[in-house]
């Protein structure tokens, strides 16, 4: 057994009052990881509450136990009255502590800190880290039921299949190998629905999400001699369309729509003058070093990073280094 998964179990049977948190814009992984987590502490009788900074995704209020979140502000009143019920914090899908959001200034609160997590750049925050880039954080959370001999029900199996899903990009960011497949036949068998989480996670989206996308892909710009696609929405847009922040989920994913296309980029202003930039890749290409020189984080393929600036400053900016990066790799490869 690894040994991360074994300081997991040991710490989950040795303490009984804990908080399950993952990190702030949640997305389906995170999402299903933390309600795996949270249904496998309450299946052992352990006292535990789940809290998010931000609002779940209404494409996620489909998941049968999503409703029991907390906000953070719901979960203060709740410690200011019962700070003797918790003593355990478990932090799952999250790279950093920073990423928590609010939450990440009660973390001095907790005499243990549980980090399970698959991000590359995790910085081993915890006091037990368990973390496994070759997989998803909720498949992490599959095999501590395996490995506890804990039974799944469709609820749970849902929660973990969604967070699958999600993270492999509908199965088309990764080959689907025999233990997958294995995986998924276990979750199908208990009831979790392949066509319905795909529906909710790809083909499910509001009026205005459908309309900010639109504004994207009109902006979409694709450079054949780098395999470059990038585009931008700005405050404007938002207000504009009655958009939010969860309305922008998969518009980067976009750009590797287009044939010969090896990375996409998602410029969007979140505050005047702040914009978070996503990254997306395939095949031969990475994004986490071009991330990291930026100093965001993530994934090889999917990552992402905060810059302030005038778009005009900052999106050539950005835009020459990654060019730089992409036009040395079609050197190299040549």
């Amino acid at each position: 057994m690894n040994n991360g998964v074994t300081q997991v179990i040991e710490a989950i049977r040795s303490h009984g009052r804990f908080v399950a948190v993952s990190h702030q814009n949640i997305d389906g992984d995170g999402i299903g990881a933390l309600l795996a987590f949270h249904s496998l502490l309450r299946s052992l009788g352990k006292h535990a509450v789940m809290v998010n900074h931000g609002n779940v995704p209404y494409f996620c209020e489909f998941l049968p136990e999503a409703k029991r979140i907390l906000s953070y502000d719901d979960f203060q009143k709740i410690y200011s009255e019962q700070s003797h019920s918790f003593e355990v914090l478990v932090v799952v899908d999250c790279s950093n502590l920073s990423r928590l959001g609010r939450m990440s200034e009660m973390v001095g609160n907790f005499s243990l800190v549980i980090n399970v997590d698959h991000h590359p750049d995790n910085s081993f925050f915890g006091h037990v880290n368990w973390v496994v880039p070759e997989a998803s954080s909720t498949v992490l959370v599959y095999t501590l039921f395996k490995e506890m001999g804990l039974s799944l029900d469709r609820t749970i199996a849902s929660s973990i299949l969604n967070g699958i899903i999600s993270d492999t990009g509908g199965f088309s960011f990764v080959e689907i190998d025999v233990r997958m497949l294995a995986i998924l036949e276990d979750l199908i068998s208990q009831g979790a629905s392949v066509s319905e989480i795909m529906r909710h996670n790809f083909r499910f989206r509001r009026l205005e999400a459908l309309k900010l996308l639109g504004r994207a892909l009109e902006r979409l710009v694709y450079n054949g001699d780098s395999g470059l696609s990038y585009t931008y929405l700005v405050r404007e847009d938002f207000e504009e369309l009655h958009a939010r922040e969860e309305d922008t989920e998969g518009i980067v994913d976009y750009g590797l729509y287009v044939p010969g296309s090896g990375m996409s980029i998602l410029f969007r202003e979140t505050d005047p003058q702040v914009f978070k930039v996503s990254l997306r890749a395939q095949g031969e290409h990475e994004v986490l070093s071009i991330a990291h020189h930026f100093g965001g984080g993530g994934h090889l393929k999917a990552a992402g990073f905060k810059i302030t600036g005038p778009l005009e400053n900052i999106m050539p900016k950005v835009l020459e280094f990654v060019q730089s990066i992409l036009y040395g790799a079609k050197t190299t490869l040549r």
